[in-house]
């Protein structure tokens, strides 16, 4: 793996599935992963449909240990897809690469960041946000203030932050250029066994080999206390 990944921030719970894969080909879904994700999110579709509480819980208390107040627009992502789902009614299908992204966190009840590594860099970290500090998230130019949330980072340098399990930055979103990308899944020790993040990371390189022709795929799970 060419990607390094250090933790710069207070102990916690915090466990990170990271997922390289390089040589991929960013396009459109094929008909039969999108039928598959259709499959996949019909029962989330239904009106008796309870979002796990556990999960909901899990995730938000991981991110109020650093301080941050994750509820109304700053939700962590997994619960935005869910809503979103429901208020459109049907998946939202972007490319390959983000469908695969929002699909397992859709399944997992998991916040997910998918960054382009040519773009972010090689060497990163998992930090607190600064109080100041604030990135743009889409083409509009809205702002996710990142202050005391938890953000994946250059390490070094400008030490520029791309992605958090809110919403992740726009300058390295993947787009049809993207050849080298990355997937970080925010969870902890006391939501998701390391099996089970293993195996959820074994199932988003299967699906990046198939449907983005990934040339190479490699994953690890890390503790910020191991």
């Amino acid at each position: 793996m060419k990607t390094s990944l250090v933790f710069t921030l207070p102990p916690s719970s915090l466990r990170i599935g990271l997922l390289e894969a390089r040589g991929v080909t960013i396009k459109p879904s094929s008909e039969i992963y999108r039928e598959r994700v259709i499959s996949d999110a019909r029962p989330f579709l239904s009106p008796d449909f309870m979002y796990p509480d556990q999960k909901q819980k899990g995730v938000r208390s991981l991110l109020k240990t650093f301080g941050f107040h994750p509820s109304g627009r700053s939700r962590p992502a997994s619960e935005f897809l869910f809503k979103d789902l429901q208020n459109r009614g049907e998946f939202n299908f972007i490319n390959n690469a983000v469908d695969i992204n929002n699909h397992i966190s859709l399944l997992s009840h998991l916040p997910i960041s998918v960054i382009d590594l040519d773009k972010s860099g090689y060497e990163l970290c998992i930090r607190v946000g600064f109080d100041d500090e604030s990135y743009v998230f889409n083409r509009e130019g809205h702002e996710l203030a990142l202050k005391k949330l938890l953000v994946v980072a250059r390490h070094g340098g400008d030490r520029q932050a791309f992605g958090s399990p809110v919403k992740d930055s726009q300058a390295t979103k993947v787009f049809a250029e993207t050849k080298n990308l990355a997937f970080f899944v925010y969870t902890s020790s006391n939501i998701t066994p390391e099996d089970e993040l293993h195996r959820l990371l074994n199932q988003i390189g299967q699906f990046m080999k198939s449907e983005a022709g990934a040339v190479e795929v490699a994953s690890q799970v890390l503790d910020a206390c191991p």
